[in-house]
């Protein structure tokens, strides 16, 4: 198989040419290596290589393959990590200057059962400064552009991974999520990412919080990128599992899919701006996936939604995604957003984010009272329907915005949607409809450009429904086709 060919090919396929020999661990390798080389100055997606190290690794597949030893599930397939996971003998520098230099001891947890699966991690992928904003940019590494088109953003914060995928530098990624990081780079790059319930796939070992914190954060998880939902899948197994300190850190056993057959799915779309801010071409492209839906025998109601308060639980997401970004900032960091929020408008992001920085114990913990009331509502929306598709962000990949890099410059920073600005901030608002509730949600393409860029979706289910949502994506991939390769980005 000719080697461009072969870059294109999902994990799964290249498992099982490697298995059946027709590829080579080392030569799947190198074919990669040849790609970034290629394309990557164009993109700058991958911000470090680990070569030699790799090509141990290739060697030691091959052999082990030779002599019939019992191999892993991603054994000999090469892929990426996000850098702000902490990967032996590299840099984990999570786009801050101070951790230039840092190079771990020892694998994050997530990193560590991805090797022991026998993949040949090769290099380390882009993301914004302290994985906290929707475009991937950073002072170490400059700024990543998306295959699609060069002059748009991939996303954030696993943005760098998503365009990797897209520009066939990488076949598998490992991304994180607290805000959309998985997902919003999947929507804007074209692939496929799942954001698995919490409490599923251990953080530890990934930055935030600063190096040698060991607990993990609320709302914070980490998950696969990859050009399928089956590769998704592939990779999520192997994930499985929290810290060994933690509960349940023998295994989890997760519910199988709901179902088999898309005719038997309960699907629930949630695709209009009556509360939070959609652009119209863009909900064009999902209302057209939920056209197929019903062309495929699936139940789709466009009507029904959970019992709460969108704007409330907006609020209720805000607030304690800031405080617990707050408190890892370092104290000029969180100083800034405090006097940035001085004055400023009570419902303005300013002022809200910075209230929640500040917000004190007591407060924190009215919060996860709320956010009990938001895991019923759900939890019964979810005994009705089994899925419910809605946007990942208000449009399709904006155009880079990189002019300052502190967080406070997301305060002024502003989007258009349907031709009317909207604050930059509300790009949290559909991402975190769905996090501050713990569930899963992969998202995978609609099939459908916005402009000549790719459009994505959320399939959205109950918590620890995560085989649920991978199966209704993988029939998805089955019966309208999978991942499509970009047209045109470095035109």
């Amino acid at each position: 198989m000719p080697g461009t060919e072969m870059n294109d090919l999902t994990a799964s396929e290249m498992k099982d040419a490697l298995a059946s020999r027709k590829v080579s661990a080392q030569e799947l390798l190198e074919l990669h290596l040849d790609r970034v080389k290629a394309l990557n100055p164009v993109y700058n997606a991958v911000v470090a290589l680990d070569e030699e190290g790799a090509r141990s690794q290739a060697r030691a597949a091959d052999e082990a393959i030779a002599k019939g030893i019992g191999v892993g599930p991603l054994h000999g397939v090469p892929m990426t990590i996000k850098d702000s996971f902490a990967v032996a003998g590299m840099a984990a520098t999570c786009g801050i200057e101070e951790l230039r230099h840092y190079r771990p001891a020892q694998d994050a947890v997530a990193v560590e059962r991805i090797r022991r699966a026998g993949a040949v991690i090769f290099g380390k992928t882009n993301l914004p400064a302290g994985a906290a904003d929707h475009q991937s940019f950073n002072a170490l590494f400059g700024l990543t552009r998306n295959p699609w088109n060069v002059e748009r953003t991939v996303g954030g914060s696993s943005g760098g991974s998503a365009a990797a995928l897209a520009a066939g530098l990488t076949p598998l990624e490992l991304g994180s999520d607290i805000g959309g990081s998985i997902r919003v780079p999947a929507h804007f790059c074209g692939v496929y990412g799942h954001k698995p319930s919490y409490g599923l796939v251990s953080v530890e070992g990934h930055i935030p919080p600063p190096p040698g914190h060991v607990s993990e954060p609320e709302l914070a998880v980490a998950g696969p990128l990859a050009r399928s939902a089956a590769d998704l899948e592939l990779l999520f197994d192997v994930l499985l599992g929290p810290p060994a300190f933690g509960p349940g850190g023998a295994g989890i056993q997760l519910p199988p899919s709901r179902h088999h057959d898309l005719k038997a799915f309960r699907v629930a779309v949630w695709n209009d701006a009556t509360a939070y801010p959609l652009d119209g071409s863009y909900a064009a492209a999902i209302e057209a996936l939920a056209g197929d839906l019903r062309r495929l025998g699936a139940h789709v109601d466009s009507a029904e939604r959970p019992a709460i308060d969108p704007a409330q639980s907006h609020s209720i997401y805000l607030q304690t995604l800031f405080a617990i970004i707050g408190a890892g900032l370092p104290p000029p960091a969180r100083e800034a957003i405090i006097e940035a929020g001085t004055g400023a408008a009570a419902e303005s992001y300013a002022r809200r984010v910075s209230d929640a920085v500040q917000l004190t114990l007591p407060q924190y913990f009215a919060l996860g009272e709320q956010r009990q009331k938001l895991f019923r509502a759900w939890r019964e929306f979810f005994t009705r329907y089994d899925v419910l598709l809605c946007p990942v962000t208000p449009t399709v990949a904006f155009p880079h915005d990189t002019a300052r890099a502190d967080m406070a410059a997301q305060f002024d920073r502003q989007l258009t949607v349907d031709g009317a600005p909207i604050p930059y901030m509300d790009n949290l608002t559909w991402p975190g409809l769905v996090t501050v509730a713990n569930l899963p949600a992969t998202a995978i393409p609609t099939r459908r450009l916005v402009g000549g860029l790719p459009a994505g979706v959320q399939i959205v289910g109950p918590y620890l429904g995560d085989r649920t949502t991978l199966k209704f994506a993988q029939l998805l991939d089955e019966r309208l086709g999978g991942f499509t390769p970009p047209i045109g980005g470095a035109a």
